[in-house]
């Protein structure tokens, strides 16, 4: 991901319309915006922000785990 993206997707995490979408999706509003997001360079840009915030924390997450399994050993 390179600089652009990056500055695309913090401009949509810190949008108030993104996030109410992002929170509600179920509603008429979030279902648009959901739409709107597959042409959105800022929107798909965000995704991929936050798909790497879940990898790295689940990589996080398991060497805590393997640490503290090889610390009960």
């Amino acid at each position: 991901m390179n600089r652009f993206q990056r500055a695309l997707g913090k401009v949509c995490d810190n949008c108030p319309l993104c996030n109410y979408a992002r929170k509600n999706p179920e509603t008429s509003f979030g279902k648009v915006m959901s739409w709107h997001g597959q042409y959105c360079p800022a929107w798909k840009a965000q995704q991929e922000i936050a798909a790497q915030r879940e990898e790295k924390t689940m990589r996080h997450d398991d060497s805590a785990i393997r640490t503290k399994e090889n610390t009960a050993e």
